[in-house]
């Protein structure tokens, strides 16, 4: 991803008082607690919740929902020569419609997990949803792929990306991350499921939420990063003072996609989207990556614990399987462009844009630990600073080139018999 992606802060200061040997402890207490109150940043109209900005956006899209059955498009159907694509202008350049109306009926039905190309034509193949995650309720709107394959094939950065950075000025960095989206993501659906994912990876790993200030209270299962750092101790008789920075991040850079150029079919294996850190270090007042995972700490076995959670965390705040819906559609569409199939433009005149967020709070989250005994007022404290800010990159997959040819023949033969879950989305 061209952008820098989630950061995390740990300060941790330690201060000791030595105490009497005859000392009996009378209070030891730890509590957490935010630093500063999250500033107010949606009364400014920088800043949105997920619910307000789908309610602005459902009034808009109602005539653009009417208005638009099928997004115009056009098609090349080439060979992958390493970064170019070989292909005749006459034959294998295609004007085709993108159909929302057959996009939404196959979405609505199950989870993506195939492409192919037969006769200038591209089909979908979709597994039914579990009954599971039937539980989980959201809104697929068939625009957002729409708003995909514009961001892969035809913007500028060839890939999707939203991220929540530090301002420029070091001292609003306790105070709010800006949020950037790439691949002309702003101002639609796509973003703001991707910003709005970020965010609640951010409160969940911190534990409190970053707007209203308070704790995050789950059923059962639920683990911040805190239950991953080490328990406050006072054995280290020394002061300590240090910086630690960390960065999250989702991802489809592990998605496993097989993809054959000779029949233009793409398949997915395994999980479609992934979560990662990696520490970081502050070099001359920037942040720079070591590309050191440092499996030992907390973040890295944090993110694991999220990562294999997710669909749990999803019932809560399904946001997140909007999320990990779009990240397959992502991967397959990458690994379209690997077979020679591309868009080489598309049509989206009069599209119901709604700003997204450009600013979020940051908020600072202390755990404490404080021991009083009855000769003085000696206290122990420990101090764990927390200042998160996040972001998403869907820009890379992992391919594995493979003789899909039976199993597109076994799709088609699916497709000819009536099967509800391969249907033509763009013809």
């Amino acid at each position: 991803m061209n952008k820098s992606t989630f950061w995390i802060t740990l300060i941790v200061l330690l201060t000791i008082f030595s105490l009497s040997s005859y000392a009996k402890v009378t209070l030891d207490e730890t509590k957490m607690y935010l630093k500063t109150t999250p500033i107010d940043y949606i009364t400014r109209g920088e800043d949105f919740t997920y619910n307000s900005w789908i309610n602005k956006y459902e009034i808009k899209r109602k005539n653009y929902q009417v208005e638009n059955s099928s997004i115009k498009s056009k098609i090349i159907i080439g060979d992958k020569i390493g970064d170019y694509i070989e292909y005749d202008p006459q034959k294998d350049v295609k004007n085709i419609s993108i159909n929302l109306e057959k996009i939404n009926k196959i979405r609505n039905q199950g989870d993506i997990i195939g492409m192919f190309v037969e006769k200038g034509k591209l089909y979908v193949v979709i597994e039914e949803i579990k009954l599971s995650d039937k539980e989980i309720k959201y809104i697929r709107y068939p625009e957002d792929i729409t708003i995909l394959i514009r961001g892969i094939f035809v913007s500028p950065d060839h890939c999707i990306w939203q991220t929540i950075d530090p301002p420029p000025n070091q001292y609003d960095w306790d105070k709010y991350g800006l949020v950037y989206y790439g691949g002309m993501v702003e101002n639609t659906h796509v973003g703001m499921v991707m910003f709005e994912s970020d965010r609640i990876m951010k409160c969940l790993s911190g534990g409190y939420d970053n707007r209203s200030g308070r704790p995050i209270t789950l059923s059962t299962g639920y683990k911040s990063e805190w239950n991953y750092m080490p328990k406050i101790s006072f054995d280290n008789q020394s002061s300590i003072e240090k910086e630690e920075w960390h960065r999250f991040w989702f991802t489809t850079k592990d998605t496993i996609v097989q993809f054959d150029p000779d029949t233009k079919a793409v398949k997915m294996v395994g999980n479609p989207l992934s979560v990662k850190t990696e520490r970081m270090e502050m070099i001359g007042g920037k942040l720079e990556s070591t590309f050191d995972p440092d499996y030992n700490s907390s973040s890295y076995k944090w993110t694991k614990h999220f990562e294999n959670n997710l669909l749990s965390y999803a019932k809560y705040y399904p946001v997140l399987y909007e999320l990990h819906e779009l990240s397959r559609w992502t991967a397959l569409l990458n690994a379209l462009y690997e077979t020679g199939f591309i868009f080489e433009n598309i049509d989206l005149n009069n599209f119901p844009y709604i700003p997204t967020p450009v600013k979020t709070p940051v908020i600072s989250v202390i755990k404490e630990r404080t021991i009083e005994d009855t000769t003085e007022t000696y206290v122990k404290t420990i101090t764990r600073q927390i200042s998160l800010t996040g972001g998403v990159g869907l820009e890379e997959v992992t391919l594995q080139q493979a003789d899909l040819s039976e199993l597109k023949k076994h799709w088609l033969s699916q497709y000819e018999n009536g099967s509800p879950k391969i249907t033509c989305i763009c013809d």
